[in-house]
This record gives structure tokens, sequence and C-alpha cells, in this order.
């Protein structure tokens, strides 16, 4: 039997009782489809932060340059997108961006009408008294938070009455949670702003609730320090002397808030730009894996032999090992990451090469996700309204690891050694979008905005200029007679068991008939595994060689594989995974069951433990407990299909009266019946389209070009 403590501690909350509705959003009240709450508030008091700076003067100058502080009509990329929007669907429609955005433009009704460049509230952002006003928040997203009415007291430094009550009132219960970030940054969308079926957004607080940075179960064995939200992206620091109340043991935490947008904080004070390069160098590990010549496979590179005119495969290895949610974060169908390629000659010549040659570089793999518009071209501008399906999504999940294949056909006179040079590079939007938001903040509107953003003493953010750009990781690597000799940089310099590691976690994403391309690499890492005498080394290829049985379609052997890892690490609720996903395969239901059981007891706030247990217990017919476990994901992730699905169908097997409605429900929120048609069309007029929704995409290197100088008369 599963064993349901998690319920009995209180999962099993309010509203997920059995036949009770389901805890899915409303459209919104008078404030939607923003789903912010809050009562009649003092909308200039939530503006006014010069209250704060007395006092805090460090968080209120870090505030003073941050994303939030930039966050409404003073920040072009975000005006252009709700401009179009606006002009596009009427002015109320935006509400669904002002509640995160644009918040007191939303609460005095000014986002409902023309928003002009003269109104202070257009340049507010998110002040310090709404993050700090948070009194509850729910997980639907879509600014799902409840702003309290209460006032707040300044207190007399000299009163410790007053600073204490000061003190409760500003850090209630949400605010150092991952849910208050949450409640913004996971998003979604719908008829309510145009779209005609519900599509999920932004959702970095369900990644990162699925991750070991949360404490749920991954795939495979990790070892991270748990961190949230406020952990990563607010760091302390030392706080200076002008820092009165807001520093303890001296320090305080940044309230810069360090993430990707180097478009906005290269134009901020240095500090901006340190911190975000700080968090986006190193947080992807770049390494080349198996090198395929002919007939013959070399795992690591350096071992290749090569012969003139023989045609090389290769893969480039990409593992998010430092991110909690995926990479690139956030709006994903905007982030400009792509992966550069080069391969050279011992002399240092070109030999091929994938690199950017223009704004749209369809022969660069790009680390974004594309949505497609009712034509099924993709939308390349987040015009959100337009949104009608997505069609595939190419960035990193917290701890996985990605393979991207590369070939070209070696000259016949070769230079040995061959070298290979891989870079992960970072820009904040790609050069559509910027030339999109280049080109409305030179009109007179934007003009208006920035002169306005100059007189209330801040920065006139400029589009226009160029984009930094980063380079999150990168590496070097050797093929061919001489190799050895040579030195690599960047992951390739990591053990060599590490690489293998991740080379085959990375190609166990390969289409079913093509993962056992996994297994030399899996063999050779189990190889050195011994040899250096690791148990967690050893018990980390047990779970991938297990992953590659039950991918397979061999379900015993997996479960075989997962006890001979037990018997070196002990029980783990990675196996339990393991276990359910390879008894999930083959339908043997029971077993998967009480192998999910355990996981969920061990991570009971991933949603993807629950939605596991729900469709498990749904598929053995036990509709009682699907039930249960589907309630109590839904607690977590409100609108997720296949939690809505398991709930649905539970509802039906009992023959209760909420079957229909939750029927409804689920139909509403999966994924556009039209998905497939559009995607056929996407593939049929664009190359991306074809290649890069597989799950390996293959690129061919270009030969550098060659320049033909004509002989010009000058006379």
């Amino acid at each position: 039997m599963v064993r349901w403590l998690v319920i009995m501690l209180g999962v099993e909350l309010a509203g997920c009782a059995i036949g009770a509705p389901e805890p899915v959003h409303s459209s919104g009240g008078k404030l939607g489809p923003s789903l912010v709450e809050a009562p009649a508030l003092d909308v200039s008091r939530l503006a006014r932060t010069n209250d704060c700076t007395s006092c805090h003067a460090d968080v209120a100058s870090h505030w003073a340059h941050s994303a939030h502080a930039y966050a409404s009509f003073d920040n072009p990329w975000y005006r252009v997108s709700v401009d179009e929007l606006r002009r596009s669907r009427g002015n109320e429609t935006s509400r669904f961006c002002a509640g995160c955005h644009d918040p007191l433009l939303l609460l005095s009704g000014g986002i409902d009408e023309e928003v002009s460049p003269e109104d202070d509230l257009a340049y507010a952002g998110i002040t310090c008294l709404v993050c700090h006003s948070v009194e509850s928040t729910r997980a639907d997203g879509n600014a799902s938070f409840t702003l309290t009415g209460e006032p707040v007291l300044i207190p007399d430094p000299a009163k410790p009455e007053e600073i204490a009550a000061h003190r409760a009132r500003l850090t209630m219960e949400p605010l150092r949670s991952a849910a208050l970030c949450g409640s913004c940054h996971r998003s979604f969308s719908g008829p309510a702003i145009g779209n005609e079926n519900h599509l999920a957004g932004i959702d970095d607080l369900g990644d990162w609730a699925s991750s070991a940075f949360a404490g749920a179960v991954p795939e495979h064995l990790v070892t991270v320090e748990e961190r949230n939200c406020q952990g990563c992206h607010m760091a302390t620091e030392a706080a200076s002397d002008q820092e009165m109340a807001g520093a303890h043991d001296g320090l305080i935490r940044s309230h810069r808030w360090a993430a990707s947008h180097t478009a906005l904080f290269s134009q901020l004070p240095a500090e901006h730009i340190v911190e975000a390069r700080d968090a986006l160098e190193g947080a992807v590990t770049v390494d080349v894996g198996p090198v395929r010549v002919g007939a013959r496979t070399y795992v690591l590179p350096e071992e290749t032999r090569l012969r003139g005119g023989d045609r090389v495969v290769f893969d480039v290895v990409l593992q998010n090992e430092r991110v909690g949610h995926r990479f690139p974060g956030g709006v994903r169908d905007l982030h400009d990451a792509w992966l550069e390629v080069e391969l050279l000659d011992a002399k240092g010549r070109t030999l091929g090469a994938s690199r950017p040659r223009g704004a749209e570089r369809e022969d660069v793999f790009v680390l974004r996700a594309t949505m497609l518009d009712a034509a099924g071209d993709p939308e390349n501008f987040h015009r959100v309204d337009r949104f009608r399906a997505p069609a595939f999504d190419r960035t990193l999940g917290a701890h996985d690891a990605r393979a991207v294949r590369y070939s070209t056909t070696l000259p016949r006179e070769l230079d040995l050694p061959l070298r290979i040079e891989a870079r992960l590079r970072h820009r904040k939007h790609s050069l559509a979008f910027q030339a999109f938001a280049c080109e409305a903040s030179r009109s007179p509107r934007g003009k208006d905005f920035a002169v306005g953003a100059e007189r209330r003493g801040k920065i006139a953010l400029d589009p226009c200029l160029d984009q930094p750009v980063t380079t999150v990781g990168s590496a070097t690597v050797w093929l061919g007679r001489g190799a050895a000799k040579r030195v690599s940089k960047g992951g390739a310099t990591r053990p060599a068991v590490e690489r293998l590691l991740s080379q085959s976690l990375a190609l166990l994403h390969g289409k079913q008939e093509h993962v056992d391309l996994a297994k030399p690499s899996i063999e050779r890492a189990h190889e050195l595994a011994r040899t250096i005498g690791s148990a967690d080394l050893q018990a980390r290829v047990f779970v991938l060689r297990a992953r590659l049985a039950a991918t397979q379609g061999r379900p015993d052997q997996a479960v075989a594989l997962a006890a001979r890892a037990e018997a070196l690490i002990g029980p783990n609720p990675v196996l339990d995974r393991l276990r359910g996903d390879a008894y999930a395969r083959v339908w043997r239901w029971p077993a998967a069951v009480e192998a999910y059981g355990r996981v969920a007891e061990a991570s009971p706030a991933d949603p993807r433990a629950w939605r596991d247990l729900a469709r498990a217990h749904g598929s053995a017919s036990d509709d009682e407990n699907a039930l249960r476990a589907a309630n109590a994901g839904l607690r977590l992730a409100p609108l997720d299909e296949g939690l809505l699905r398991s709930r649905a169908l539970a509802l039906e097997g009992l023959g209760h009266a909420d079957a229909a409605r939750a029927k409804q429900t689920w139909l509403a929120h999966r994924k556009p019946d039209e998905q497939p048609r559009l995607l056929l069309t996407c593939e049929q007029s664009h190359e991306r389209c074809r290649r890069d929704r597989q799950p390996i995409p293959h690129y061919t290197l270009t030969p550098p070009i060659k320049i033909v100088h004509a002989n010009v008369n000058p006379g």
C-alpha cells in the first residue's frame, strides 16, 4: 500500500477533499485578467519610496536601479510589447501585464486609460510597498497575490515597540518565500487577451519547484544546496554605514535582483552589470561529446583518429548545473542564447563553423522557446495575443543536459591536430526584437517617455544601444594526431568520468530508436568509476544504465540496476522515480504507484511528483487515490493539464456530480488541438522548425567563404 503520510500531514487541505471544486484560478475580478486582489488602497502611499531611504539607504539605492524599478512604461522593451497589446486588444486587456509590471497603474485605474508620459505612476514600477504589502499568494501566476491595506507606521528609532510593529507589518509571511516571486514569475494567457486557447507561459516557480534546488526529486543523482529565489537572486553583501535598519551582522540582502537582463543592467550603475555577468558566466557547462568518424565512435574526443576526407559527426553537450530553473529563464521566447561552434586546423584555419551571420541566424542553435501564430509562423516579437500554440522549447531544465549535433566532411589535406571551439553566448533580446523596440523608442511617444524618465531622476533607457554579449560557457578540444600534447579548456577540463556522465544524460534525450548511442559513453563511465572506486560515481552510472533500459522497454533490468545503485548509496527517492518511470512505460501501474508514492512523500511540494502519482493511480483504476493525488498537485500548480486530466477522469470514474465541470476545465487547459497542424505548417516553411524540434538538432558546419579578388582597372 502507498503510504499517504504527506496527505495526512496536511497536503489535503480545504478545497482538496474528494469531490470539492478543483482549486483553479478565476478569470479575474475587477482587476482581471490580472489576478491581483486588493482592498481600496492609497496608491500615492504605495508609490512613495523616499520614506524608506533614510533608514534603508543601501536597499533603496539597489532598488532604484533594478529591474523592479524599471518594470513599467519607462522600460522601452516592455513598453513596446504592452503598447502593441493595447493597440490590438484595448487598454483594459493590458491589465494582464499590469498586475506584475504596473501594479500602481492597475490599482489606480490608470491602465484602463491612455498612459501618458506625464503620469508619475507610469515610472513607478514595483515599489517597496508592493512586495512588502503582500499578505498572501496563490499558485496560479499572473500576479496572483493579495495586498493588505493595513497602514505602515514610520517608527521612532528610539521606540523599540514602534520598530517591532513596523517590522511585523513589512515582513509578512510571503516575503521570503518562493511563492511571492512565483505569483508573477509564473504566467498564462488565454481568451481574456485574445488567444483562442489557454497557453502556459513563463514558469520559473514550477521549474524550480521540480528541481533539487527546491528539495524535489530529479531524474538522476545530483548534489546541490537547496536555495529559493531569494537565495540566488538576493545575495548577501556588506552593508554600508548609511544602512541603519536593514543589516544583520553587517550584511544586507541585495535588492538589485541580479539576473540575465544585461540590456537593462548595462545602462545602470556598474555593479548591476557585474552582478548579472557573474550570474551568467559558468551557469551552463559546455563540452564536446562523442565524435563519430565513419563507423568508429570516440566517446572522449581527444582520442579521435582522423584522415583527410573523413566525414566527422560530433556532439556539443550543454548542461545546466547552476540555475535552479530553466536556462534561459523568464520570457523564454525573447532570449538570445546561441551556440557558436568552429572547427579549425593546427594552423588556426577555419574548416567549418556554425556562428551568427545575420539577425535570424537560421544556421545557429538558439536556446529559446518558440511560439506559433495563427499562420504557423514563429511569433518573434512577443505579441502575446497572437500566440496560438507552442512549437518547441529548446531551453535547458535544471540539472539537465542536451546535445547539439554537428557534421562536416574534412578536406583531403589536413594539418593535425584539429581544434573544436564551442561557446554558449547570451544577450537579453534577439536582434529582431531589439530593432522592434528601438524603432518604437524613436517615435514621439518613445522620446517623451525618455524625457519623462530623466525629469524624474531616472536613467532614460535606450534599446538601440548595442547589447552586451556574455560568454556563459565554453570548451576547447583537440582531435587527431598530436591532440594529447595540446591543452583543453573550459568544460573539457573536467574529469573524464564527469564528462562521460554529462554526455550520457544528453544522449538519453534522443529519439527512442537512437538512445542506444548513449551506451558507449555509459559503459566507459562505468569502467572509470570502478577504477576510481567511488560508490557515488558508480551509482550515478547505474542510474543512467537503468534509464537507458527503461527507455528501451526493459523495466526489470532497469529495476535491477536501480537495486545495484541502492546497494552502493542506500535508499534514495531518485531511484524510486526511476522505478516508477520504468514501470509506467510498460503500463505496470500498481508497481508504478508504489514507486511514485515514495517520490511524492519525499518531495511533497513538487507538482510533477503528484502528476505522476495521479496518472499511475488512475491508470490502475484507483480513482479515489488518483483524485487525492491530483488535488494535492493542483494546490501547487492549479493549471497543470496533466493534473486536471487526472482529476476529471477520477471524478468521472467515481460518478461524481462535479465530473462534467471538471472535464470542461481540463479540456479548456489542454494544448491547442491545432498545434500539430501549425507545427507542420512551420516545418514546411522554416528550417528552424524542421530541425530544432528534433530532440537532438543536427547542424552542418559551413565551410569558410572564399573571397575572390577581381582585377580592378583603376583607370
